[in-house]
């Protein structure tokens, strides 16, 4: 005997100091999750501010800038140089020399007519184009000729309503 602790004469709290004792572990919690809130809130606006973030990586933002300056500028010196190389006789010949030996080389290759699918497959794209932008010309043109008010002008009322009759 004597090993462990009887329960007799233990007090037990009563429901109120319970209901006390969480309603402040409670308040506790709560003050820590504003306080956490807050610091959320402060780091939101500070992640935002772009002066801010200019002025605290300014050195970052300043490399970054003058790189992609950089890029940009050698992009175009690249292609400013390459375009006045294209340009040098000795370009221009070696072009047409090389051309000149592929038609050589490939006679049947040479001013060919187009196979009759890809006539059809032309024609297909050339009519389906000339339909969209027609479309797109008619709803303009509606879009154009509406009043404020929902009422149509009357631009050429007849053939407007039998295209576009009115709700009742």
């Amino acid at each position: 005997m004597g090993e462990g602790t009887s329960r007799v004469g233990h007090d037990t709290p009563s429901p109120r100091a319970t209901a006390q004792e969480l309603g402040g572990e409670i308040a506790v919690v709560r003050y820590e999750l504003d306080e956490l809130l807050a610091e959320f809130d402060r780091r939101r606006h500070q992640l935002f501010d772009v002066r801010l973030q200019l002025r605290r990586h300014a050195l970052g933002a300043t490399l970054t800038t003058v790189a992609f300056v950089a890029t940009a500028a050698a992009g175009v010196g690249l292609g400013v140089w390459r375009q006045r190389r294209r340009q040098r006789f000795t370009a221009q010949t070696g072009r047409l020399r090389h051309a000149i030996s592929r038609m050589t080389e490939h006679p049947e290759r040479v001013a060919t007519e187009p196979t009759i699918p890809g006539k059809i497959i032309a024609a297909a794209a050339s009519a389906a184009a000339a339909a969209l932008v027609k479309r797109l010309l008619e709803r303009g043109v509606d879009r154009l000729l509406e009043r404020p008010g929902g009422e149509a002008r009357s631009w050429n009322g007849s053939q407007r309503e039998r295209r576009f009759p009115k709700a009742a």
